[in-house]
């Protein structure tokens, strides 16, 4: 219908009407359509979100894993310095049971990233990296503190995971026993090349291999003591979080109080039941057919200085 005359016009159809306004809009539109779509690629496109995420696997844990094995190579074929047993299992020992840190750490959050909680990977979490697991003191040398003086790694690594982010409960169990799940999938595989390669008693091999025999037994031992303390249902331990999805209301607020006091609790669980937990452990060694005295033998010359 046509305007009748005399009427002003239109400040909003004369802008319409101008060829730059019309293509301002059309910019702006595009502007806003193009960040949607980024911002809905991001979760998918994960090494390209921030610099801690991207960048592949840390040469750190190259570096430790390269360790391990030069450590091995060294003990089973008795190529190291003479006198040299006590250090090498050490370095072996310590750098091996960083490395199972570091996939432990690895899989809460590759379980966290497959559940939805993407802010991982901008945290680093997907690179085994080990600096980005904690704590310097708590994760790195308290653990090796208990170690030297003949206790167990703890209180190891830890990542902090949006929970809130994942999709169910189920997710959220998942990623508490995504952790745990490295321990036990590492002592299965060391007791089994202990128990199937390795001697029925552990002085029956050569010194050489008798060493590398005690090493990979002492790392077995650590790693079916730490499944089993992990999955322990103690606030602040992975155990506590697969259930903790599924516990009422009241039952996970106090689950929340008691969860800074959890590593005090394990101390105390681990003096009360040092005689049980150590005969249980021992059990798993012994029906595994790893080597008799291995694990002892291990770790006496782990504590070399002594």
């Amino acid at each position: 219908m046509s305007r009748p005359a005399g009427d002003a016009e239109d400040p909003l159809d004369r802008l319409a009407a101008e060829e730059d306004w019309a293509r301002r809009a059309r910019e702006v539109e595009s502007e806003v359509v193009r960040g949607r779509r980024m911002r809905s690629l991001r979760p998918s496109r994960p090494g390209r979100v921030g610099r801690a995420g991207g960048g592949g696997v840390s040469l750190l844990f190259v570096v430790l894993v390269a360790v391990t094995v030069a450590a091995g190579v060294l003990m089973w074929t008795g190529a190291g310095p003479e006198g040299m047993a006590g250090p090498l299992v050490f370095v072996f020992t310590l750098a091996g049971w960083l490395v199972t840190l570091c996939l432990h750490e690895f899989s809460h959050a590759l379980a966290a990233h497959r559940g939805g909680d993407h802010t991982v990977v901008d945290k680093g979490y997907l690179r085994l990296d080990l600096r980005r697991y904690g704590h310097p003191v708590l994760t790195w040398v308290l653990p090796l503190l208990f170690l030297v003086m003949g206790g167990l790694p703890l209180p190891g690594g830890a990542v902090l995971i949006e929970t809130h982010r994942l999709r169910n409960r189920f997710r959220d169990s998942l990623v508490s026993a995504a952790g745990p799940a490295i321990n036990v999938g590492a002592a299965v595989l060391l007791l089994f090349v202990a128990g199937t390669f390795g001697p029925q008693f552990v002085f029956d091999a050569p010194p050489a291999q008798a060493v590398f025999w005690g090493a990979l037994s002492l790392m077995a031992y650590l790693q079916v003591a730490t499944a089993l303390l992990n999955l322990l249902p103690v606030p602040g331990l992975d155990g506590y979080g697969i259930v903790e999805p599924y516990l009422p209301p009241d039952a996970r607020r106090t689950g929340e109080k008691v969860k800074p006091f959890g590593l005090l609790l394990v101390f105390v669980l681990l003096y009360v039941l040092r005689e049980p937990f150590g005969e249980l452990t021992s059990w798993i060694m012994y029906v595994s057919g790893a080597p008799v005295n291995g694990a002892y033998y291990g770790f006496s010359l782990f504590r070399f200085w002594q």
